[in-house]
């Protein structure tokens, strides 16, 4: 059951997402491509900022000998949230009403019937969708169905603990759900419509988010994010505001606990690519904070 919940955490990385050339910034109309981005800043031993995408793909999972080189001699890695048991049983817990609230009694019985139709492909019965917040479906339907449950991040934290090299999270399991469970259930509802509205063609969406991560294009994976998820929706205010505090205002948290790593020197930080683009983007916050960034891979 764990492996069905490890989606969670990555949920934004597909809004997520979350390629090589030099970084140019000057220009906001040239893209920002690179998945491995040095870090360096005078006094300091350069570190790393990788972007990872939520996925079980071999073309993505096997790192690129550039990336791996420097993964593997870090001092330190720093992940979104460490990948341990505590913080994988209270994702899973936090998806599920509590009490006698239950999914069906807060959605309409034919949207209702809707989310289990489409829950069907990730192997949930009946039974278990009732329990589900109109945000964890929302969740679910955003990510593929797990095959393996090895998805990249939580490899990173595996490998990382397999040699030996001190792990830490630059956020906390709570911090990370409260982007979710701030939501009201009213609000919560009209995103599942809108995701629902995308439930057939989210394997097309994939598929597309997944040729650009692979073609390292970090700007056209943001636009093409964005586009996606506004698509065909008449919420735009509120996609708006979803999309501010799951990226911009975890990027200016997430760009803070960076910094005793990056002091330090040497570090290796993975985070959803989705976090590293944009005007708010991890690249310009570390730049504004007199880093310089250069796109190795």
């Amino acid at each position: 059951m764990i492996k069905n919940y490890q989606r969670i955490y990555w949920l934004i990385a597909l809004f997520i997402i979350v390629l090589a050339m030099p970084s140019l910034f000057a220009d906001e109309k040239v893209s920002q491509k690179g998945l491995l981005w040095q870090i360096t800043k005078p006094g300091l031993t350069q570190s790393y900022l990788f972007g990872t995408i939520h996925s079980e793909d071999h073309r993505v999972n096997k790192l690129p000998p550039i990336v791996y080189s420097r993964f593997k001699q870090a001092k330190s890695v720093s992940l979104e949230l460490l990948m341990d048991i505590p913080t994988i049983m209270k994702s899973a817990s936090a998806m599920f009403f509590t009490g006698e609230q239950s999914l069906d009694k807060v959605l309409e019985k034919k949207l209702f019937a809707q989310v289990v139709k489409a829950l069907q492909r990730y192997q949930m019965p009946p039974k278990m969708v009732k329990r589900l917040k109109p945000w964890a479906v929302m969740a679910t339907l955003s990510t593929p169905p797990s095959q393996t449950g090895d998805f990249l991040d939580l490899l990173l934290y595996r490998e990382a603990q397999q040699l030996k090299i001190p792990t830490y999270g630059l956020e906390k399991v709570e911090e990370q759900l409260q982007v979710f469970e701030g939501l009201s259930l009213d609000e919560q509802v009209t995103l599942l419509k809108d995701t629902l509205k995308q439930a057939e063609s989210m394997p097309k969406i994939f598929n597309k988010l997944h040729e650009l991560y692979l073609q390292r294009d970090l700007t056209a994976l943001m636009t093409y994010s964005i586009e996606y998820m506004q698509d065909g929706s008449d919420h735009k205010a509120l996609l708006d505001t979803f999309y501010e505090r799951a990226i911009d205002n975890r990027n200016f948290k997430m760009v803070e606990k960076m910094e005793e790593r990056l002091q330090e020197g040497n570090a290796f930080i993975a985070v959803g690519a989705l976090h590293l683009p944009g005007e708010n983007g991890l690249l310009k916050l570390l730049q504004a904070r007199g880093y310089r960034v250069l796109a190795l891979y």
